[in-house]
């Protein structure tokens, strides 16, 4: 049991009060209740209060502001005194219990005011390479950590185009966003390279608690989309592979061009993972089958592909070891020289998203909308080293592979992400539903026409 007994003292009419806390009728400790001052004249030591029925109306506020503090004190200690072990009890945790209780302030959780903006970016960044991704349970790779420090660039050049230094976190709305967008597409960036950025500042976002991101229009869903456009929008067929795979090049880097496309088209690799298909990474099965076991560049995913005769045959005309690869840009510069030489000169027509600058009526200010613009191009100007995985794709898929075979060995984890890949038109697809039709329903003969 314990009890507590507050003790006015001896000197004045505004006495100081001490709290004394007594256990188990013997042990006895008390502190002093700093600043808390009683009426000497009015005091009930009987009842442990103050006697208000004869209080001078003009100070009975404050009679009655102290007798409520010393209920509520007593309740208190009394509450804590019972969740508290007892050989933790003594005369400096009673201090500290009363000061708690007399200054609940000072030892409130202190709040740390919201970041700004390029205060959350600038932590985000700096905090990444120590960061593990939620989705996956790895750290934050390097290819990443670049792409964030692009948007940060965009995001001050955006805050400098505005004049101002940098903005709350609260301040990201539809309006917000809007106007970013607008502002790096006058900088000359595409649609996916905006979205990108968009997709890394909400991350940035989706990183501080709680409490400072809750109603930042921004990151709600549905309301600030991410961009996207499909910028390669076209695939080799496997006729138009094996016309470049036979042509005859006019210069030697334009045949090594011609045979490391080739072997990406026939593995369905990018092209940051060329230099993995070498003899290092080739394994041999049952039933002699060869196939490369690599972890991909980008994703760090492990794919198994099989080295089928076209990507074979380029192997053993190197050796298995190809040499390096030159840059990314230069080898899509001379692989449209390849195509070119090959005859592919279909016509074809690719829609972009793009900021258009329309003039206004009788004198208006001009406007930038973003509206559909078709351009009209030869096939072989629109290759690059990324057609290749799209045509292994496309062409696996029209060979009726299951889906999810195929993207065992793209290494695509959803099916919506694989599923921009392929590039089959409205004819070729029905195309494909009819043969698999008649196959299964007349054995590949179709019934003569009435």
């Amino acid at each position: 049991m314990a009890a507590i007994k507050f003790l006015l003292s001896k000197v004045g009419d505004r006495p100081t009060v001490t709290l004394r806390l007594t256990i188990s009728n013997a042990h006895k400790i008390q502190t002093r209740l700093g600043g808390v001052l009683a009426f000497r004249q009015y005091w009930s030591e009987a009842k442990q209060t103050h006697a208000t029925k004869f209080v001078n109306p003009l100070i009975l506020p404050e009679v009655n502001a102290v007798n409520k503090l010393l209920a509520n004190m007593a309740t208190t200690i009394l509450a804590r005194f019972a969740a508290t072990p007892i050989e933790d009890v003594n005369a400096q945790w009673l201090a500290n219990e009363v000061d708690k209780a007399l200054h609940p302030d000072k030892y409130a959780p202190k709040v740390q005011p919201p970041k700004t903006l390029l205060q959350a970016v600038n932590e985000f960044i700096a905090t990444a390479p120590t960061r593990i991704q939620p989705r996956s349970g790895k750290p934050v790779t390097a290819r990443t950590i670049i792409h964030y420090n692009q948007m940060r660039n965009y995001l001050q050049l955006y805050l400098r185009h505005k004049r101002i230094k940098d903005m709350q976190v609260q301040q990201l709305d539809k309006a917000f966003y809007d106007d970013f967008v607008s502002f790096m597409y006058g900088e000359g960036l595409r649609p996916n390279t905006v979205g990108n950025h968009i997709k890394n500042l909400k991350a940035v976002i989706n990183w501080l608690p709680l409490a400072q991101r809750v109603g930042v229009e921004f990151v709600e869903r549905g309301k600030c989309l991410k961009i996207t456009e499909d910028v390669d929008n076209v695939y080799l067929t496997e006729e138009e592979l094996e016309r470049i795979r036979t042509t005859a090049m006019p210069q030697q880097h334009l045949e090594r061009v011609r045979d490391e496309f080739v072997l990406l088209a026939w593995t369905g690799c990018r092209y940051s993972d060329l230099e993995k298909l070498n003899k290092g990474n080739v394994v041999t099965m049952a039933g002699g089958y060869q196939y490369f076991k690599l972890v991909q560049h980008k994703t760090e995913a492990k794919v198994t592909i099989p080295i089928l005769p076209a990507a074979r045959a380029v192997l053993e005309k190197y050796g298995y070891q190809l040499p390096k690869p030159i840059s990314n840009q230069r080898f899509n510069e001379y692989l449209k020289e390849v195509c070119k030489a090959a005859g592919i000169d279909e016509d074809v027509t690719i829609n972009r998203n793009e900021l258009v600058t329309t003039k206004g009526k009788r004198g208006k200010a001009t406007t930038k909308q973003m509206q559909v613009v078709a351009h009209h191009y030869k096939k072989w100007q629109c290759v690059t080293a990324h057609t290749a995985r799209r045509s292994f794709a496309t062409n696996m898929y029209k060979r009726n592979f299951p889906t999810l075979m195929i993207m065992a060995i793209t290494g695509h984890k959803t099916e919506k992400a694989f599923l921009t890949y392929i590039k089959v038109s409205e004819d070729e697809n029905a195309e494909r539903m009819m043969s698999q039709f008649m196959a299964q329903e007349y054995g590949g003969t179709p019934p003569p026409v009435q």
